[in-house]
């Protein structure tokens, strides 16, 4: 059976140059209404106050930590609802949505008061002039006191995102730019009879458009809160999926704060020459962001479908089109680099430092395509380690280390710090591609028979489901194959993943090793992610096509869930003590007493997680199955075991398999 869904066909076959085309366009607008809010304040406080330039410099490290944390947030929600949608789940989706309503007002609140707290010290420790720091004060606890619009909207639009409406969160943005940018000369400068608030005003219009946006989310994304019971529970679970999204945007934010830390030594126009950098870079890097988006489900689909050419032509194509489009950047950098400057100042000092600072940062920008590539790729390819350490090392190990250690040497050679760390994180990145290319999932690819046997399922008559989910090494595939000999109805395993191979259009092996091959941290976002997703949901469907043809034994999978609400379902827990189990692996794979003890802890651990991740209930509890069996007392009389509960249950004697 040929997958021919719309979704395979493509992103499996089109050519990829066009699925970018086709899909980046969106993204960049909503790239470009973000990058509206960061540059249109500075475009007016530059020219009412240099002092209030540099406050914005400042400030920005603390909205970009705001950012993270309530975004973030909202990933956890949105990825957690995503994967109770996928297995037809929308009860538990809607409680992960009403959670996130109260979640974001609390997170308000205490961002808030933290930062209301903070901000003098804040400003102190980074400039010495007192109307800078006036400002700074001023402006970031405007934009902090009043930042529900922004937890509120963030929240609001991953709970739309979720339930595919993207639209909705579009409108919301655009609206949410225009009143910012209506407003700021307004406000900033008192036309029209309104008063004249200066920084403040740029403040004020901020949170407006951050309001504004709320409010047209609101109405679709706001939903009823659930039994306060659940709440433990689920915001536990909404963090453990949100927090790696939250950190690695907090990186970003305490490398920005390092080097104006280090900046600050020298003098704040350095600072705000550094803060002029990061609003340019938000117009530039717009179609490089926009490649980093778009490639994640090409990439993604084709690893898991084990085309691995196609994922080495979408990284080609989206490093050869981002080195094209930050060519321009380049450009740009060592070209025009006073008239960008002073677009934002007219402080020559600010102009002539940022000048040297954009040159070399304008050479930064052809490295930077890969190191900026390379982390979104390995996400796409679930080797979320290797994602997050490359995002780790550039902005943390790199960034604030070396450019501590190159201002030892003066402020023009601080500047060195961007083209460096740039480039060491693309050579790392590229190590780490060359390990990827010798995995045995990648490099055996290519000699793949792809003519497998069509999986079929075997009708039988109604009788008994048999379950088994089993602990490592306690031999539970076995035994339930001698539990279906017995019976004389059809043993599914290996069937079982073939057949949600076909099912879904994925690769055989991906799908049977969604346990063996997952990371061993970060396993729940791994477990989230779309392409796992659909292959869980292909596993779903032919689960419950199975248990339509009538009796049989499946092992795995999470099947006692599955099919929870089934009739005639026998539900079985299979263990042993460890150390039998360890003898059994030993047997059975040939593995060494380490390796054995290995495989039994990742195993185990892998398809815990597998379950609490489907069932939300603990892998291997009494209370979730019929029969719980301890199989130290020997294969044969486990099997023997389960055929008298079954004959007590009155289900030993269905007819035979036709």
């Amino acid at each position: 059976m040929e997958h021919t869904s719309a979704e395979a066909q493509f992103f499996g076959q089109e050519k990829i140059w066009k699925i970018l085309l086709k899909i980046a366009p969106p993204v960049m607008l909503a790239q470009l209404i973000q990058a509206l809010y960061n540059i249109v304040d500075s475009l007016f406080v530059g020219r009412y106050a240099e002092s209030g330039l540099t406050a914005l410099s400042i400030i920005y490290p603390i909205q970009l930590l705001m950012i993270a944390l309530a975004i973030g947030t909202g990933v956890g929600i949105n990825t957690a609802m995503a994967a109770r949608f996928g297995v037809g789940k929308r009860e538990a989706a809607q409680e992960f949505a009403g959670v996130g309503t109260a979640l974001a007002g609390v997170l308000w609140v205490l961002f808030a008061a933290v930062t209301w707290l903070l901000l003098p010290a804040y400003a102190a420790l980074s400039s010495s002039s007192p109307e800078v720091i006036q400002d700074v004060v001023v402006y970031g606890r405007i934009v902090c006191l009043f930042s529900f619009g922004l937890f509120f909207e963030s929240i609001w639009t991953k709970v739309l995102q979720a339930e595919g409406d993207m639209k909705t969160p579009m409108v919301a943005q655009i609206l949410g730019a225009v009143t910012n940018i209506v407003l700021d000369p307004l406000l900033i400068f008192g036309l029209f009879g309104l008063p004249k608030m200066g920084v403040a005003g740029a403040a004020v219009a901020t949170v407006a458009g951050q309001v504004a946006a709320a409010l047209v989310v609101m109405k679709k994304g706001r939903r009823r809160s659930p039994p306060w019971a659940v709440y433990p529970r689920r915001i536990a679970e909404i963090f453990r999926l949100g927090v790696p999204n939250i950190l690695m945007q907090s990186a970003y934010t305490l490398y920005i704060f390092g080097l104006d830390m280090i900046l600050s030594t020298f003098s704040d126009q350095a600072v705000t020459a550094l803060g002029l950098y990061y609003k340019w870079q938000a117009l530039f890097f717009i179609p490089l962001g926009a490649m980093q988006t778009c490639i994640v489900p090409i990439v993604s689909f084709n690893y898991a479908a084990r085309r691995i050419h196609r994922c080495k032509v979408t990284l080609i194509t989206a490093v050869l089109f981002g080195l094209a489009l930050m060519s321009v950047g380049t450009l740009c950098f060592e070209a025009i680099p006073g008239p960008m400057l002073r677009a934002f100042t007219s402080d020559e000092r600010v102009v002539a430092i940022g000048i040297v600072g954009f040159h070399f940062i304008g050479v930064s920008f052809i490295p930077m395509v890969t190191s900026l590539v390379f982390p979104v790729f390995f996400q796409a390819v679930g080797a979320a380690v290797k994602s997050s350490l490359l995002t780790v090392v550039r902005t943390v190990v790199l960034f604030v280390p070396l450019g501590a250690l190159f201002a030892q040497f003066g402020l023009t050679w601080f500047w060195l710090t961007y083209p460096v760390t740039e480039t060491l994180t693309s050579l790392l990145g590229l190590l780490f591609y060359r390990q990827f290319l010798a995995y045995p999932y990648v490099k055996d690819a290519p000699l793949l028979d792809k003519t497998h046997p069509t999986a079929v399922i075997r009708p039988s008559h109604p009788g008994v489901i048999v379950t088994i989910a089993r602990e490592h090494g306690s031999s539970g595939k076995e035994i339930g194959r001698q539990v279906a000999e017995h019976l004389g109805i059809p043993f599914y395993y290996k069937e079982m993943t073939a057949l949600a191979a076909q099912e879904s259009g994925l690769d055989r092996e991906f799908v049977s090793g969604l346990n063996r091959n997952a990371p061993k941290v970060l396993y729940n976002l791994y477990l989230s992610t779309k392409v796992v997703r659909l292959a869980v949901v292909a596993q779903h469907k032919i689960i419950e096509r199975i248990a339509e043809n009538g009796s049989c034994v499946i092992v795995g999978r999470a099947a006692d869930y599955v099919l929870r609400d089934w009739d005639n379902v026998v539900k079985i827990f299979i263990h042993a003590p460890k150390e039998y189990r360890i003898t059994r692996a030993m047997e059975v794979y040939g593995d060494t007493r380490e390796e054995a003890e290995e495989n039994i802890r990742r195993s185990d651990k892998a398809r815990a997680a597998y379950y609490r991740h489907i069932s939300g209930k603990r892998w291997g509890d009494a209370a979730n199955y019929d029969l719980v069996v301890d199989s130290s007392q020997g294969v044969q009389q486990t099997t023997e075991q389960i055929l008298r509960q079954l004959e007590d249950m009155g289900l030993t004697h269905p007819q035979a398999a036709r």
